[in-house]
């Protein structure tokens, strides 16, 4: 089995060779013969094939020098590889039949070392011995700087590719797409790096490589420690090829060296089975705590358990009568709690739908309970704390169940990184992204509805946000742009901002534009607010061409209909020449809202309680029918638009004049208005209920809730009735 594995591995390189140009190298598949030509030297080795692999040493050296541009004549190069690979074949071959080879091969060794000047006759135990000594921060003698440039410039973009997936293996450490995702870019780091002579870099990204194929077999499991290992590892190779980068560009380096050894010894820990030190140091921190040890007791003792991994570090604090038997125990019990304290478990999603789903009927019933009007009828104290305790544990339940499906923002920040990497790379614009308030915590379900207003916010500052590198030169700007990505809490919505330092919207062309389209009449009474949100009107767009990028027909208008969706508002703030600030405003969960529920008639609705901004009853001189503009109501001096509930809904209304009903000054996304309702019932979390497929695009209703007396009210858009009046 052994042998058909070694033989698998040459006929492979066979055919990667046949993809290998003469005139100009192709680095992704001379890094891949480079890996197998390791990969084989190392199995040769293990089944004791020496002639296998002095040949595999040769051709692994003459394809470095190769790449590298220190061999004049390639063509001479290329020649010998390829006489080299049938030769392997052939001792593979010979060794699975008759156990040996006894061929000649010192011919084609000897004009191996006449072409590349090596002596390919020392064992491999030297080679090997020396790739294990630690080497200082290298820079890479390479005579085509271009190939260190290149290898640079992918290796930072691999680097970030790890790091988004590292994030998705952490969530579904089960899923091998992720791990794979991850292996193969730590793979080409490898490969390239190996034949750059880049001996540091190399060794990290293998060691990291080995990890991870471990975990692909099943060897080891995905545990917040390996992903722990894999980032810091990532760190690492980062801050290794920023050095090259720094030096190659004839900048001094932050640091000329990185102590790679602690990282080595914890992977190969975790690949050993052996328990990280710091989780020993846990163990030893207790103890200092308890006063049963001292701090420098402790650091002896850590030594002796790191040079010996089979000895744990109770073991040995035992062994030389630092503490006993009894106090070790009762630290292991301290640090099992604490570990419990911190333990997760895996839940499938469904599970937690269903189980905030019946929380949320819980929260129904004890409110039908409250609200019953035997109930409030009853004069019994006891009755009522028991009604008043069990209101509080239910919304302390509803509140702990809803936050079991949050999730931090980071994974989807993370993803809008790299895609304005890629579309900065597609538009030849450098820009970079700066994120803030990553650790935010956003519904588990509104992350995927998210994610197509976001993308397109940002294909929109890619493309006509951020100038090109010349245009940004010449009005004083860096020439490398700038996307802002901020997530942060505010009352009681999660607001998402998108941000970018390029030409800002042009106040002008979206007039003319909208004047042209017939949008509006005239820009006289408008705001800027007003003129900005004129972007979302349906294929107004100021773009001279569409791209690839954004454009495709499709204009703000879709992030607006997905905002809304959520029952989000959204805001944009410009200055021409210096940038777009554009930001949405969603609620914390999908599953409840805070709400006023009004009265109108005989009819119960709910209004968002971030929407209002004021309840009143307005003196009878505060009415007033303006000519043109309608019914309007005098609030703090200012004449808002007056919208009665009762003729959009086609019910009777208990109060036809306003200064004998209650007003609520509702905001919309740029304006107020003020809602005439019978009365004001109260303020309560409800839970959301979706209307259905048939009513779901009902104009001035979101979605339902059901009341405390077992009735639905609707839950009102403001905007949508806000677009209803106006009709």
């Amino acid at each position: 089995m052994e042998c058909d594995s070694l033989m698998k591995l040459i006929d492979g390189m066979a055919s990667e060779f046949l993809f290998l140009e003469t005139k100009e190298i192709d680095i992704p598949t001379a890094g891949k013969l480079l890996n197998n030509l390791d990969n084989l030297i190392k199995e040769a080795d293990a089944l004791k094939i020496s002639q296998l692999k002095m040949v595999a040493c040769g051709l692994s050296s003459l394809l470095g020098k190769i790449v590298l541009d220190s061999i004049e004549d390639k063509e001479a190069g290329f020649n010998i590889l390829e006489k080299g690979i049938p030769l392997m074949q052939e001792i593979g071959d010979t060794f699975m039949n008759t156990g040996s080879y006894e061929g000649d091969i010192n011919g084609f060794m000897g004009s191996l070392a006449a072409l590349t000047g090596d002596s390919i006759t020392k064992d491999a135990t030297e080679t090997e011995a020396s790739q294990e000594e630690s080497h200082p921060s290298e820079k890479a003698e390479v005579q085509d700087e271009s190939l260190l440039r290149d290898f640079i410039i992918e290796s930072l973009e691999y680097i970030d590719e790890i790091e988004v997936n590292t994030l998705s293996l952490e969530q579904e450490p089960e899923n091998k797409d992720h791990i794979n995702a991850i292996f193969r870019p730590f793979h080409s780091v490898k490969g390239v790096a190996a034949f750059l002579n880049l001996e540091q870099i190399r060794d990290v990204a293998h060691d990291l490589e080995t990890l991870l194929d471990q975990a692909r077999n099943d060897e080891i499991s995905v545990t917040s420690q390996v992903i722990d290992i894999v980032l810091d590892g990532t760190d690492a190779l980062k801050a290794m090829i920023i050095i090259l980068k720094d030096d190659m560009e004839g900048r001094t380096p932050e640091s000329l060296e990185i102590d790679i050894s602690a990282l080595r010894k914890r992977i190969k820990a975790v690949e050993q089975g052996t328990p990280d030190t710091e989780k020993t140091g846990k163990l030893g921190e207790i103890l200092v705590e308890d006063g049963a040890i001292t701090q420098e007791s402790l650091e002896e003792g850590l030594k002796v358990a790191r040079a010996d991994p089979r000895k744990k570090i109770g073991e040995v604090l035992i062994n030389e009568g630092k503490v006993s038997s009894k106090q070790v125990s009762r630290a292991l019990r301290k640090q099992s709690k604490q570990a419990m304290d911190t333990a997760t478990i895996r839940v499938d999603v469904k599970k937690l739908d269903d189980l905030i789903d019946m929380v949320g009927e819980l929260v129904i019933t004890q409110s039908m309970i409250r609200q019953n009007s035997i109930i409030q009828s009853i004069s019994d104290r006891k009755l009522a704390k028991d009604v008043s305790q069990l209101s509080s544990i239910t919304s302390e339940l509803q509140k702990t169940s809803t936050s079991l499906r949050m999730v931090p923002i980071k994974q989807s920040f993370q993803r809008m990184s790299r895609l304005v990497r890629d579309l900065s790379k597609g538009a030849g614009k450098p820009i970079g992204v700066v994120m803030e308030g990553e650790d935010t915590d956003i519904d588990k379900n509104m992350v995927d509805e998210i994610y197509n207003p976001l993308v397109h916010m940002i294909r929109n500052a890619v493309d006509h946000g951020i100038e090109s590198r010349e245009e940004r030169i010449k009005s004083g700007k860096p020439e490398k742009g700038l996307i802002q990505l901020k997530a942060y809490h505010r009352g009681g919505s999660i607001v998402i901002e998108v941000s970018d330092d390029g030409r800002g919207l042009n106040k002008d062309k979206i007039l003319k534009k909208a004047i042209e389209n017939g949008v509006i009449n005239s820009s006289q009474g408008l705001s800027d607010q007003e003129i900005y949100k004129l972007i979302f009107h349906p294929g107004l767009s100021t773009a001279k061409e569409v791209t690839d990028i954004s454009g495709r027909g499709v204009g703000m208008d879709v992030v607006k209909q997905a905002v809304e969706k959520l029952c989000g508002k959204i805001e944009i703030n410009s200055v021409y020449g210096k940038g777009t600030n554009i930001m949405t405003f969603f609620p914390l969960t999908m599953a409840i809202i805070d709400g006023i529920t009004v009265r109108v008639g005989k009819e119960k609705y709910i209004i968002p309680t971030g929407a209002i901004r004021q309840l009143l009853r307005p003196l009878q001189k505060s009415y007033n029918n303006v000519v043109g503009r309608g019914e309007m109501i005098n609030v703090m001096g200012d004449l808002m638009p007056l919208v009665r509930l009762h003729k959009f809904f086609g019910i009777e209304c208990e109060h036809e004049n306003p200064w004998e009903a209650i007003i609520a000054v509702v905001e919309g996304e740029d304006r107020s208005k003020c809602v005439m309702v019978d009365e004001i019932i109260g303020e309560e979390e409800v839970v959301i209920k979706s209307l259905g497929e048939g009513l779901k695009d009902i104009k001035g209703v979101s979605s339902g809730a059901i009341l405390g007396d077992g009735n639905v009210g609707l839950i009102l858009d403001p905007e949508g009735l806000f677009e209803l009046s106006e009709g």
